[in-house]
């Protein structure tokens, strides 16, 4: 289902936002979103994909698209039921028309203003931009985050880096951004759906050839995350990271 706020001209960038029962703080999201898109000075659109929400997270963008800025549109895409993170931001990069696409998380703990950051590496040539919480002289934004997130995050990261894309820094910063075929023809391979996604996607980047840049972002912590991962979740990522390769054996440059 999709529900669209008046229309706007054909946009230079659109945003994605995933969302599940983000009632609680989608509201100020959408508006640091909106204000945002109405100060670019070319047109935006924000792409809120609902994953089977059962709480009011579609009534508030229904609330929001009445009220959007000149140049912004505000789309509402939904999920009958809830898929997984990954399918959510496949459903909003497939269906975004802006020449750059960009995904980042309903909490704007990455705030809208860092996309700005990735988007001259893909004026300059890039064709996926990957927002880094890991910056130059080694400062890591993540270490806001509470200890037991920080040590799934290392192992995770240790594992992945062992298996695959060994060259990305910080493959799960909430940011990335990519030009508009560059995100069609990966989305339209991407397979997963859960955590490891972001790996996936920059995965199926490599396979295809494309140029990508790592470009360091502000980042904060914001609590109330849906993830929680026990023994059974850590084997699933692991399970799909040791799949990737054979899912996407006969993708080439």
């Amino acid at each position: 289902m999709s529900v669209e706020s008046r229309s706007a001209p054909a946009p230079r960038l659109s945003l994605v936002i995933p969302a599940y029962n983000e009632e609680h703080r989608l509201g100020p999201s959408l508006e640091q979103l909106l204000a945002f898109a109405g100060v670019q000075g070319y047109p935006v659109e924000i792409l809120v994909v609902d994953d089977g929400s059962v709480d009011r997270t579609a009534e508030l963008v229904q609330e929001a698209a009445g009220a959007t800025p000149a140049d912004v549109s505000l789309r509402l895409l939904q999920h009958p039921r809830n898929l997984g993170k990954g399918r959510a931001v496949r459903t909003g990069c497939l269906a975004a028309a802006g020449d750059f696409v960009a995904y980042l998380d309903a909490d704007l703990a990455t705030p809208p203003q860092e996309a700005l950051k990735l988007l001259p590496a893909l004026e300059e040539g890039a064709q996926v931009a990957v927002g880094s919480r890991v910056h130059p002289g080694g400062h890591d934004m993540r270490a806001s985050q509470p200890p037991y997130r920080r040590a799934l995050g290392w192992l995770y990261t240790w594992v992945r880096q062992r298996l695959l894309l060994p060259d990305i820094v910080d493959t799960q910063c909430p940011l990335k951004a990519f030009r508009r075929e560059a995100a069609q023809g990966i989305f339209a391979r991407q397979r997963l759906s859960g955590w490891a996604f972001d790996a996936e996607v920059l995965y199926l980047a490599h396979r295809m050839g494309l140029r990508t840049s790592q470009v360091p972002v502000d980042w904060h912590h914001v609590g109330g995350s849906h993830m929680r991962v026990g023994p059974l979740q850590a084997l699933r990522v692991l399970w799909d990271l040791l799949r990737l390769r054979w899912l996407h054996r006969g993708v080439t440059a």
